[in-house]
This record gives structure tokens, C-alpha cells and sequence, in this order.
């Protein structure tokens, strides 16, 4: 199929649609990489909340244990006061051993005590790095918008200046030659156009015949007959 159409024009109209694409990536690419930076906060937070909930259940552990320590104490003041109230040495001696074994249990609680108040450290240890990561990320996000912010009026108004160009670059074909290219552009986008590489569809690699590059060098543009797309020479 030959099209009465310079190659200009459609070399024109491809790079156009190709710059259209390309801009219309960037704009994209925008959200995408501000909901990237979005994630990473979230998941600084999320850190950041699971260590604090760390130190506060390490700290609750080790309240508790304060708790049952003051208590067996208690106690054990009880009992040594009851002891001049023993009637019996039998009496006595169990009162004794009772408060030896609550001693006993008091020295082990104040081992764990002290293993819990490291562990209250050594969580809180962990806080900081944390929060400057969390602070690092938010920067990061909002280093992001601002940066997405300030480009995307700048892309917004270069894909409608490039949109005019390529409606009115569009206008210059013959009617006929416009759907078909119209009709390619909506299938393929910026890729139902190609450059011909030697005697080959730079689109496909597929060889053209010799008629098709006859017909390109006099100027017409015919379409690859393997993948459609709108063939034009090199310059």
C-alpha cells in the first residue's frame, strides 16, 4: 500500500509522537515515584511504631518484675516478724526455711530485673536509627513532591505545545493518508512508525521489496506489509 505522503512528513509526525510518549512517561513516572518514596515512609513508621511498642513491653516486663520483687520483700518482712510470735522451735524453723526460700526466689527475681532493664536499654538503643530513618524518608518524600510538583506544570504545558504541533503537523496530510495513519497510531501508538533500516523495517527487522524502496525514494511512504508500521528513509 502506497501512500501519496512525503517521508518528512511522517519522519516529522514520528518524532513528534515519540516526544509526546516520552513526556507523557515523565508525567507518569511523577505519582510512581512519589508513591515509591510514600511506601518507604510508611515503612519507616511502621519500624519506628514496632520498636517503640518494643520498649514499652520490655519496660512493662521489667515494671512487673519491680512489682513481684517489692511484694516477696513484703513478705518476707511479714514472715521475719512473725517469728518471735513461734510458739514452737518446729513452728520456728519452717517460718525460717520459708523465709530463706523466698530470699532465694527474691535473688533470682533481681537477676531478671536486671535482664529486663537491659533489654529496656538495649531496645531504646534502637530508637534513634529508626527515627532518622523515618526523618530521612519523610525528607526523601517530600524532596519527591516538590521535585514532581515543579516539573509536572513544566511537562503538562510541553505535552500541550507538542500536541498542537503534531494536531497541526497531522493537518498537512491528504485525508485518505490521515485515517490510515490515524488508524496506525491508535493500534501501535509512537511505535506504528519506523525508520527503514538498509532494505529492512527498523520496526519488525522484516526485509521490504525492492518496489517499496523504489516507492521511497520517490518520496512516498508505504506501509511494512509484516507489522503495518509507516515506513519512511533516513535522512
Amino acid at each position: 500500500m502506497a501512500l501519496a505522503v512525503t517521508a518528512d512528513a511522517i519522519r516529522t509526525l514520528h518524532r513528534m509522537q515519540r516526544q509526546l510518549t516520552d513526556l507523557r512517561d515523565q508525567l507518569e513516572a511523577g505519582p510512581r515515584r512519589v508513591a515509591a518514596r510514600t511506601k518507604l515512609v510508611e515503612a519507616a513508621e511502621a519500624r519506628l511504631a514496632a520498636v517503640n511498642d518494643e520498649v514499652r513491653r520490655a519496660k512493662i516486663a521489667a515494671d512487673q518484675k519491680q512489682l513481684q520483687l517489692k511484694s516477696a520483700e513484703a513478705k518476707i518482712i511479714d514472715l521475719e516478724a512473725k517469728l518471735n510470735a513461734c510458739k514452737t522451735n518446729r513452728e520456728y524453723q519452717t517460718l525460717r526455711d520459708q523465709i530463706a526460700a523466698d530470699r532465694m526466689a527474691t535473688k533470682v527475681l533481681e537477676d531478671e530485673i536486671l535482664e529486663a532493664l537491659e533489654r529496656v536499654d538495649a531496645t531504646r538503643g534502637q530508637v534513634p536509627a529508626a527515627d532518622a530513618e523515618l526523618t530521612t524518608a519523610r525528607r526523601g518524600l517530600a524532596d519527591a513532591k516538590a521535585d514532581v510538583d515543579a516539573k509536572t506544570a513544566a511537562l503538562t504545558s510541553e505535552v500541550e505545545r507538542v500536541n498542537r504541533d503534531l494536531e497541526a503537523a497531522e493537518h498537512e496530510l491528504p485525508e485518505d493518508s490521515r485515517d490510515v495513519y490515524r488508524r496506525v497510531v491508535k493500534s501501535k501508538g509512537a511505535d506504528g512508525m519506523a525508520v527503514v533500516d538498509g532494505q529492512s523495517c527498523g520496526g519488525c527487522s522484516q526485509q521490504i521489496t525492492g518496489n517499496m524502496v523504489a516507492e521511497l525514494s520517490m518520496g512516498r511512504v508505504v506501509a511494512c506489509r509484516s507489522c503495518g508500521r509507516l515506513l519512511y528513509l533516513a535522512k
